[in-house]
């Protein structure tokens, strides 16, 4: 699917896993172990946590993948 992409070059490949764990970091919710991490170790309650902490989680995610979109225009 890379070379379909245009992604097939060593820099392609480096900014398609980049933009991988771009994904992984968005929505953190209650499944996820390091939510009741982030919970427990703080004191904060869940329904709080989960406000707090997944809109965080969005917001990573989202600037993430403008850095990865923004480095493809200069890498490529």
């Amino acid at each position: 699917m890379l070379p379909a992409l245009g992604l097939d070059s060593e820099t392609g490949k480096l900014l398609a896993m980049i933009s991988m764990g771009a994904g992984s970091m968005m929505v953190s919710h209650a499944n996820d172990s390091y939510f009741w991490v982030i919970s427990r170790f703080s004191g904060i309650n869940s329904n709080t946590t989960l406000k707090v902490y997944s809109t965080a989680t969005i917001v990573m995610g989202i600037v993430t993948f403008l850095c990865v979109w923004l480095a493809s225009f200069f890498m490529l």
